[in-house]
């Protein structure tokens, strides 16, 4: 019997709480993990688990760093966007630049990595795409605009891009993971019990729980489903 070829996988931002679930979730794939600053955690992880896979190195806020990156990359069977960073603070006490910097990870990047390897891929060659947003990119958040705006943008994004690439055998989706339970939640200064005590479901979410929606929508049992965002908050919001 003929073994079925690996598929390929690329998530960025791999090396976060949710990229590192993300990569365990698809281990069995052919993996291509990116890492920026944290390519020593990235590193770690992968000689902890016993994950074998092909680590990429580019910012992401560099445009030309991104450039050569994009442009070096081979087709693809999936592609996961995680990249990314919240900010906190009022809009009024924060410079505009802090929302160019939160843009170029979050949208033009992940953008720019998408328009490379749909144009270069063969026509018949089906691809799954995954961007990790935020519920504040659909709700929005107060102290977070910032963050929020973008957020929304990659919504905005999925949603159009999937009407036009739906045709070239290209499905592109989103999550929007609610309160997870992750280090960058741990710098917010609101309580995790008070949290909790708003959420229906009455725990935090997992990285677990982010990862095995991502593994659903890139499956066969997704394969009817584009331009969708899932919603992953226990009722939260």
């Amino acid at each position: 019997m003929r073994c079925q070829k690996a598929m390929k996988t690329l998530i960025v931002g791999a090396s976060g709480a949710i990229g590192r679930a993300v990569s365990l979730a698809f281990r069995e794939d052919e993996l291509l993990l990116h890492a920026n600053r944290g390519r020593e955690t990235l590193t770690r992880m992968m000689e902890t688990e016993k994950l074998q896979a092909e680590l990429i190195i580019c910012d992401l806020s560099n445009r030309a760093e991104v450039e050569k990156w994009v442009s070096s990359i081979d087709t693809v069977d999936r592609i996961v966007y995680v990249a990314g960073h919240a900010l906190h603070g009022l809009v009024v006490d924060q410079s505009v630049d802090e929302l160019d910097r939160l843009y170029e990870v979050h949208v033009r990047a992940m953008v720019r990595l998408i328009q490379s390897v749909v144009a270069r891929k063969p026509y018949d060659h089906p691809l799954d795409i995954i961007v990790v947003s935020s519920v504040w990119g659909e709700v929005g958040a107060a102290a977070e605009v910032f963050y929020s705006t973008v957020k929304a943008a990659q919504l905005g994004f999925v949603k159009a891009f999937a009407r036009e690439a739906g045709p070239f055998n290209v499905r592109i989706n989103a999550v929007t993971p609610g309160w997870i339970d992750t280090p960058m939640n741990d710098t917010v200064e609101e309580s995790k019990q008070t949290v909790m005590d708003d959420i229906p479901l009455g725990r935090l979410g997992t990285t677990e729980d982010v990862a095995k929606t991502i593994r659903f929508l890139c499956s066969s049992d997704a394969s009817y489903m584009t331009g969708t965002v899932l919603r992953i908050d226990g009722g939260w919001q």
